[in-house]
């Protein structure tokens, strides 16, 4: 559903982790320990709801290819939805607005890249500063983030963010999600890469530091982009 979307924009975690990788990976074994995250995160009977659509559609089995991908979806679910929370909360006009959608998207899309820099760099033994990355783990990085946020955008619209039902009732979110797998009806948006910066510098910032509060980096691009277009819709 969201692979186009993805070619078109070019709380918890485990606290031993954060804090100490041990030596620094090449790539080669960063992506071979990667792999055995997956292996471990997929046998987690908690996190069933969230990969069941894995042993159902093979279209998203590519997600098991990206290092620590299952992970990174994890904190993509819990983040993003404390976000929404948050905006929903102070400012319902904005997700009701039809150009929610888009916006959230391109800030998922943003905090899952920028999730999977970030993670690279600490097993690179350094701060979550992009340019100690080569362009090559840059680039795969990109890819990784793009897994990433295409199967959690899948996930939100089979499921919803919290469930259809709770979307609509608790913060007026309509069930719109295929709109960002079509291509054309995201072309007009150019301000839709702010959105993606705003995700990336968010999941760099969280990722360096946990305490760090995502939800205004979400809100402020969410409410930059529909001003951006006052006489636009998205339906």
């Amino acid at each position: 559903m969201a692979s186009s979307l993805a070619s078109s924009f070019g709380f918890g975690r485990a606290k031993a982790e954060q804090q100490n990788h041990g030596e620094p990976l090449s790539d080669e074994e960063y992506v071979a320990l990667g792999k055995r995250s997956n292996q471990a995160e997929h046998t987690d009977p908690e996190s069933a709801a969230l990969f069941r659509q894995l042993d159902e559609d093979e279209g998203l089995d590519a997600l098991f290819e990206v290092p620590f991908g299952l992970k990174h979806v994890k904190d993509v679910h819990v983040v993003m939805r404390h976000s929404v929370a948050v905006a929903g909360d102070r400012r319902e006009d904005l997700t009701r607005h039809s150009l929610f959608h888009p916006a959230f998207a391109a800030f998922t899309l943003g905090f899952a890249i920028g999730l999977a820099q970030a993670h690279r760099l600490k097993h690179l033994g350094v701060r979550a500063s992009v340019n100690r990355l080569s362009r090559r783990q840059k680039e795969a990085c990109d890819l990784w983030g793009a897994e990433v946020a295409t199967y959690y955008l899948a996930y939100v619209d089979e499921n919803g963010i919290f469930g259809k039902d709770a979307d609509s009732e608790l913060y007026g979110i309509a069930n719109r999600w295929r709109n960002v797998s079509d291509e054309r009806r995201l072309a007009p948006f150019e301000r839709l890469a702010d959105c993606v910066e705003a995700g990336k510098k968010a999941a760099l910032i969280w990722s360096d530091d946990d305490s760090a509060d995502v939800p205004p980096y979400f809100l402020d691009s969410l409410a930059n982009f529909v001003d951006a277009y006052p006489t636009r819709t998205f339906d």
